[in-house]
């Protein structure tokens, strides 16, 4: 790949790779098989048989360590990137998790309470007058119940 895609992984990620690609970062087994895999493509490309000539041979290996340090180095910026996301999915679960236990202890809270059982018949009560008035001024328990259903939803949001 091209340096500048190195270029571009940095800026976007926020990775510093500037000590691997001060240094150029060497795997040989990355190497082997790139130069491996691209001796046999110019070979192929340049209809050639045997040992490839010694410039071009030079030229393949030298592109190879080139080539094989920017996998190299991709990788590690594409794994460090993937942990980041990792440690920000970890944090945003914990997050709701705690949230979670709050609205679940509120709950808890709230149902111990004397007062929730006359809480909620009062509120059963107004329902029922207000779906009453509703089928009063014309409409039918059907469309009632849904007025009052979209009422109950719009006052949830």
């Amino acid at each position: 790949m091209p340096r500048r895609d190195i270029d571009n992984i940095r800026s976007r990620t926020g990775v510093d790779l500037t000590g691997l690609t001060a240094r150029r970062v060497s795997v040989d087994s990355v190497e082997n098989t790139i130069r491996k895999d691209m001796e046999a493509a110019v070979k192929t490309h340049l209809a050639l048989q045997g040992n490839l000539p010694a410039e071009v041979k030079q030229a393949v290996e030298s592109t190879a360590k080139t080539a094989a340090a920017t996998a190299v180095e991709l990788s590690v910026a594409r794994a460090a990137e993937e942990a980041t996301r990792d440690v920000g999915r970890k944090n945003l679960t914990s997050r709701f998790d705690e949230k979670i236990k709050v609205a679940a202890d509120s709950l808890g809270h709230i149902s111990q309470s004397n007062e929730v059982d006359e809480v909620l018949r009062k509120r059963s009560e107004l329902l029922a007058k207000k779906r009453d008035s509703l089928v009063a001024a014309g409409f039918s328990g059907e469309e009632a119940m849904q007025i009052l259903l979209a009422d109950i939803g719009a006052r949830a949001h």
